[in-house]
Formats: structure tokens, C-alpha cells, sequence
């Protein structure tokens, strides 16, 4: 699970920038606040919604996240020269000073098999910009800490060009030649992964089980080839799918993956009252978009993983957001402490979620996205009209025209 992130320099996030998703011990218990087996004296909610209007920074937050993991786990395949991602903010400055993202979290299956297994770690990254460039070309530093007895202890660590130091724990040893091999705008986990090294290769395959549909333009909707293969080749998710549908009352009794005349395979959905199934394409936006969202989200809950969405509410009905976020919600559909961190515009989710599962992203007239938790603005009582309260402009994040 998350616990949080820290940003400077990134896209419309200029300033140093935390968002803390750890809750204060005076919080009231509720099945949405977990406690993690890394420190079951701290909670964190099992969802996290940014509000804020359009263009405020929301995507901005997730790309971070989004970026970071992808950085981690696939940068040893990019091409010498300019990092293609981690864009600095639109000003002269900035293209001159680096980008850091430092990310806690807790990962049970990080060093799996130690006696230790359950440490909370944290990811830092900066990325540094030789001449003045919109994006960074060398890592500047970059390290992987956990905290043992609530001490920061460093497992791997480089600096620049410096050799790359790891822990013992790591199983590597400091004279491997692999350490003096890692490029200069990739990751240490990418590369000692990719050069086979067990401990880095688990590491990796754990970063590749996050699920997102962030992109570097707008959120990525799977193609309706590959949704259909899914489905098709994994029946249980199907079924799965199938029955939250007819349970969601949108008039359809299921779905089934069929097999064309042409050899093609499609989606096609019956209906209560009608005598001739429906086909993907013909379904509502709403339906497709949950059609596609699903295995995302349906493989964080079921792996306890965790699930970045952006404009997760696109397309949809409040009350089916309010479904959707309550499967993460909820401890029976949600044992293995599975988290959801997304974007949404519906206000009307905020009739449902609590002050500690709110986070406002706003942007100054400078274009600068700040974000803060809803609980930290002051006098936000736990029966507070959330949405009220937002409406009123009494927690900010307001969209301004004229």
C-alpha cells in the first residue's frame, strides 16, 4: 500500500509537494482504513480520490506515480540520451533543476523469504538535466531504503556515476561486475533485473503487477480486441464481471464471449427483454468503459495490489462510481488490502467517502498544482457535508472562470 509521495518539478508540480496518506491514531476505526502487516500501528485508506477541476494537476499526480513505477521496472530498454518521461514545469528554471519523487510504501513481497519481509520501504528518485532540457537525461540519484525498527536502512543506493551500493540482504555481492554496468538514464532495479540478479528480478515482476490506464496524454482505454481475448481466456474474471453487471442494474442478465462466423471473437451481452443479444460496440459508454476498466481493477483486489486510475469516473453513473469504489472499500470484497488511488469530477462521491480519503489538487494562476488532504483543512468535523463544504469553497480546489 501506498503511504506517500513526495514530488518536486514534475509536469505542473513545481514546488516540494507531499502527500501523506497515513492516518492520525485519532482517526475513528472503519473498514476502509487498513493496517498494514508492515506496521499495523499505522492506517491508510484503501482508496484515494483526487478531487479538483479540469486541468488542475490530478493527472499530473497519477503520471507521477504511473512514471516512477514504469521508470523502475522497464528503463534499461530505453535508448542512450534524454529520459522520455518526467517533464519539468513550463518555466526557464526548471528545465535546469532535477526532478525528485520520493514514494513509501509497504510491499510484503519486496524481499520475500527474509526474516523482514514486512519493512516499510521508500523509492527515491532524481533525475537530473544536463543543459537546460524539458526532460531529465541522467539519473542524479536514486535509492531503496526500508526501516528496520523504524530506522531508514539502505539496501540500494547510487549517486551519479558513483558505483551502485547494495545491501547484503540484496544477494549481490559489492565486487559483482553488474553494479559498475548500469546505463546512466536507467534504473539499478531495471537493470540488475533485466542482467538477472533474483532479488532485482522480484522487485520488477512486483512493480509490473501494478495496474494503471494512466498514460502520457489521456487514460488508456484497452481496445476492444484485447478486452475480448481477456475475457475469453480467463472465465472465472468473465463470470465475474458478468454477475457485478446484472447486480449493477443496468438491464443486462450477462455477458458471454462468442466466437464469430469469421473466426473473429466479440463481447455481446444479453438483456432482460430483448430477444437478440447486444454486441460491445452497441453498448452504452458507461457499460463499455466498466467493461474495460474491470480487469484492472478486478486483479488489484484479487493480488491486494494496488490500482492508479485516472478519470476513473468517465462515463458512469454516480452510483456506479460509488460501487466501484466500494469494492475497495469494503473488507469482503477487499480482504487482501488492495488500494485504489484515482482521479474523479463526480462531486457526488463525496456524499460517500470520509475527509481522510479526499485529497484537493488545485492550480494557482501561475499554473502551479498544490494538493493537500481534505482532512488537514481546518474545522473539517467527521459529520462535515464534504460536498457542501467544496461547493462552498471552504476546502478549495475550485475551478475559476472569467
Amino acid at each position: 500500500m501506498l503511504h506517500s509521495i513526495r514530488v518536486s518539478n514534475y509536469q505542473s508540480i513545481r514546488d516540494d509537494v507531499t502527500l501523506d496518506f497515513r492516518v492520525p491514531g485519532t482517526t475513528p476505526d472503519r473498514p476502509w482504513l487498513r493496517r498494514p502487516t508492515a506496521r499495523p500501528d499505522l492506517r491508510v485508506p484503501t482508496v484515494i480520490a483526487l478531487i479538483g477541476p479540469n486541468g488542475c494537476g490530478k493527472s499530473a499526480w497519477l503520471r507521477t506515480l504511473a512514471d516512477t513505477v514504469h521508470f523502475a521496472a522497464y528503463s534499461y530498454g530505453h535508448s542512450p540520451g534524454v529520459i522520455p518521461q518526467f517533464p519539468a514545469f513550463a518555466s526557464k528554471d526548471a528545465l535546469s533543476i532535477p526532478t525528485r519523487i520520493e514514494v513509501e510504501f509497504d510491499a510484503p513481497w519486496l524481499l520475500s523469504g527474509s526474516e523482514e519481509l514486512n519493512n516499510v520501504f521508500r523509492y527515491t528518485l532524481e533525475l537530473v538535466r544536463g543543459t537546460p532540457n524539458f526532460f531529465p537525461d541522467t539519473v542524479g540519484y536514486e535509492a531503496l531504503h526500508d526501516f528496520p525498527r523504524g530506522r531508514p536502512r539502505r539496501l540500494m543506493e547510487r549517486r551519479g556515476c558513483e558505483r551502485v551500493h547494495v545491501a547484503k540482504k540484496m544477494a549481490i555481492k559489492p565486487s559483482d561486475d553488474r553494479l559498475a554496468s548500469v546505463p546512466t538514464n536507467a534504473s539499478v532495479l531495471s537493470t540488475l533485473s533485466r542482467m538477472g540478479a533474483e532479488t532485482f528480478s522480484r522487485i520488477v515482476h512486483g512493480l509490473t503487477q501494478v495496474q494503471t490506464n494512466v498514460s502520457a496524454i489521456d487514460p488508456i482505454r484497452i481496445d476492444d480486441q484485447t478486452v475480448t481475448h481477456y475475457f475469453r481466456d480467463n472465465p472465472q474474471v468473465k463470470d465475474r464481471i458478468s454477475e457485478e453487471l446484472r447486480r449493477l442494474d443496468l438491464g443486462i442478465e450477462g455477458m458471454k464471449v462468442l466466437q464469430m462466423v469469421d473466426g473473429t471473437w466479440e463481447l455481446v451481452f444479453s438483456h432482460s427483454g430483448l430477444s437478440t443479444d447486444i454486441r460491445f460496440l452497441k453498448e452504452s459508454a458507461g457499460t463499455r468503459h466498466v467493461v474495460r476498466s474491470f480487469p484492472s481493477l478486478s486483479f488489484a483486489l484479487e493480488t491486494g495490489g494496488l490500482a492508479i486510475m485516472d478519470a476513473l469516473d468517465n462515463d458512469l453513473h454516480a452510483d456506479l462510481v460509488d460501487e466501484i469504489l466500494g469494492w475497495y472499500r469494503r473488507v469482503e470484497t477487499n480482504s487482501g488490502n488492495a488500494q485504489l488511488i484515482c482521479s474523479l469530477h463526480s462531486l457526488s462521491v463525496l456524499d460517500n467517502l470520509e475527509k481522510e480519503e479526499v485529497f484537493i489538487v488545485e492550480k494557482s494562476r501561475e499554473g502551479v498544482t498544490d494538493a493537500y488532504g481534505a482532512r488537514d483543512v481546518q474545522g473539517v468535523r467527521r459529520s462535515a457535508d464534504l460536498r457542501k463544504l467544496y461547493r462552498g469553497g471552504a476546502l478549495g480546489g475550485l475551478p475559476r472562470f472569467g
